[in-house]
């Protein structure tokens, strides 16, 4: 059977609160110095993150700036947006152009006679298709030859060239329709037929070379190509999609106006670029604000940033503060830094844009702006570079917290030594104590025998305080 214990019964001392209170003794200082180095810590871990996320923020508006495209862009306008659109790529050269639409491109189609209804047999036999050059055939044998039959081997034929086949009712009946999938006169439909027993298959054959169709088959919708005059230039094209007949634009042609004259004017998209910079000043700014915070101190309540004096914060913003500083070389043009352009720094190291002198230099100077951001030594690039480093997996920020972690995890290994330390002294008061409580209660014992001894004895008086 196992014994049980109840400790202070022969001294009634409070044992477990004493114990308790030794033991709390014992480990509240050290408690609270570990718990104050962690939170220092994760406060310092969690400020590097603000860091790294700010950076973050900064480089991602410097890819606008370091790409060289983003100083050839251009606006494209139409001076009637319902005949057609236009879009230009990096390549296209800033000017103004007539254009003419005079015919859109269109796809062909083609219709057979009426027929009673689409179960009606047309005729068996071969009946050959070709678009574009290329042709595919179908076979109709007796009784699978109705123009429901014709339609699905149409549409269902693995080397169909171009054509898809549906059957269109009108108050004459149903008739058998043919439509090119593409756009344009080499798209035009051609059909021979083979007869066979039943003869009147030849109903579909079509020849586009032919003025008088020798078979019923009408032309519903001409295949046409589109056609396009640009300052007198005519181009055609299979499509109303029509690509560097002025090199670097694109022309979507969406209605005819044959005679009638439109305008095409494509400028110089500076607007991106004001935009662009306004956002990489306003980026850095925020990092400054950043970093400032993180470094501040205030005199009257002497308090100072989580990463004040910290030497990788004074990496960063030593790092950060040469290269803004630092002008660009090789252009061969009076632009090489960001003063000469109205972006200067100001207090506590942000930027101020000067607009108007910004504006002078996006008027007068803007084939020279690309050097400055996207050139190889240009700002952006070499923020962008940097960036890259300080936040990479082997750069400073990540080797100054992978120090902050190894710091937290030796305070869990103090945690787990401090809770063992406190076991065994746990352990050793209440051994103590234990052996105190027995000693007294053994004491109290003896005291209680005496007093019974002495009061037993022959004429004596004893009187039980």
């Amino acid at each position: 059977m196992a014994s049980v214990t109840a400790s202070g019964i022969g001294s009634g001392l409070d044992i477990n609160s004493i114990v308790s209170q030794l033991v709390a003794a014992e480990r509240s200082p050290v408690e609270t110095r570990l718990n104050s180095k962690e939170s220092l810590i994760q406060a310092r871990l969690s400020a590097f993150g603000s860091l790294k996320s700010s950076l973050t923020n900064f480089q991602s508006s410097l890819s606008t700036l370091k790409n060289a495209d983003t100083f050839s862009k251009h606006t494209t306008t139409v001076s009637d947006s319902t005949i057609f659109s236009a879009s230009s790529t990096t390549s296209a050269s800033a000017g103004s152009y007539s254009v003419q639409v005079e015919q859109l491109a269109s796809g062909h189609k083609i219709a057979s006679q009426a027929y009673a209804d689409s179960d009606t047999s047309v005729g068996s036999g071969e009946l050959t298709v070709s678009v574009n050059g290329e042709a595919f055939s179908i076979t109709l044998a007796e009784g699978e030859d109705s123009l429901i039959a014709i339609r699905d081997a149409i549409n269902s034929a693995e080397d169909n060239s171009g054509v898809s086949a549906s059957i269109v009712n009108d108050q004459d009946g149903a008739h058998l329709v043919f439509s090119a999938t593409e756009t344009g006169v080499e798209n035009a439909i051609n059909i021979s037929v083979v007869n066979g027993a039943s003869g009147n298959l030849s109903q579909l054959a079509f020849d586009t070379g032919l003025e008088n169709q020798l078979s019923s088959m009408v032309e519903k919708t001409e295949a046409l190509d589109s056609i396009v005059i640009v300052d007198g230039f005519t181009q055609t094209s299979s499509t109303n999609k029509v690509d560097d007949m002025i090199e670097g634009v694109s022309f979507n042609l969406l209605k005819a106006s044959p005679g009638d004259v439109f305008s095409l004017n494509i400028t110089q998209d500076t607007g991106v670029v004001k935009k662009a910079v306004e956002s990489f000043v306003k980026n850095y700014n925020s990092l400054m604000t950043t970093i400032n915070d993180l470094t501040a101190y205030d005199p009257e309540a002497n308090t100072a940033g989580l990463l004040q004096g910290d030497s990788a914060m004074r990496s960063v913003a030593n790092r950060l503060r040469q290269e803004m500083g630092t002008i660009v070389g090789g252009l061969g043009s009076e632009l090489a830094s960001l003063a000469e352009i109205g972006v200067t720094t100001g207090d506590k190291g942000k930027l101020v844009i000067d607009s108007s002198k910004l504006d002078d230099i996006i008027d007068s100077d803007f084939e020279d702006l690309s050097g400055i951001f996207s050139g190889e030594n240009g700002y952006a690039t070499r923020l962008d570079t940097l960036i890259g480093d300080l936040t990479s997996s082997n750069g400073v920020l990540a080797n100054r917290t992978d120090g902050l972690s190894s710091q937290v995890d030796r305070i869990a290994s103090q945690r787990e030594a401090l809770d063992l330390r406190i076991a065994s002294i746990e352990a050793r008061y209440q051994a103590q104590f234990s052996a105190l409580d027995s000693l007294l209660g053994q004491l109290n014992a003896t005291g209680d025998f005496l007093s019974q001894q002495l009061a037993n004895l022959p004429g004596s008086v004893y009187k039980d305080s």
